[in-house]
């Protein structure tokens, strides 16, 4: 029951995602919400606060991976995918809270990193092209089911 709820969701996510990438020319309300996370006006003036938040993102993500694989291994290869994958997580949802304070906060209106409308693309993708593949990996049998289903009878 569980793996058909999470195909099916994953397919319905999916088949969103492809009817907004090739639909109404790219006039749909999707693309203006994910283009406005962008900077259209001129180009995009030089931000020295982005560049230090950037840079000080980057340096934590870099720093994280070092002190993960090489500061403090740990002998579950386990532990260090997930502390890596909370690591990644943290910084993204870093990068967005930076963008969308960018964006929607603060009067007047910055771009966030440059011209790239990174909010915007980065939620889109995250919802409907990563989260439908997460559930379809999530809905894989695990070692469990294979076992309790290889003591049936036949």
């Amino acid at each position: 029951m569980r793996q058909c709820f999470l195909l099916i969701f994953a397919g319905s996510l999916s088949h969103f995602f492809l009817d907004h990438l090739f639909e109404e020319n790219g006039h749909s309300s999707m693309y203006t919400w994910i283009l406005s996370t962008g900077w259209w006006k001129t180009r995009a003036p030089i931000n020295p606060d982005a560049v230090v938040v950037i840079s000080l993102l980057c340096a934590s993500l870099i720093g994280g991976f070092i002190y993960i694989y090489r500061v403090k291994p740990m002998k579950s290869s386990r532990k260090q995918y997930h502390k890596s994958l909370r690591l990644i997580l943290v910084i993204a949802s870093a990068y967005c809270l930076w963008c969308a304070s960018q964006i929607y906060l603060v009067s007047p209106r910055r771009p966030a990193v440059g011209e790239e409308a990174d909010l915007g693309v980065l939620v889109f993708l995250g919802v409907f092209f990563f989260l439908p593949h997460w559930l379809c990996i999530l809905s894989m049998n695990s070692r469990d089911v294979v076992d309790s289903a290889e003591q049936l009878p036949l």
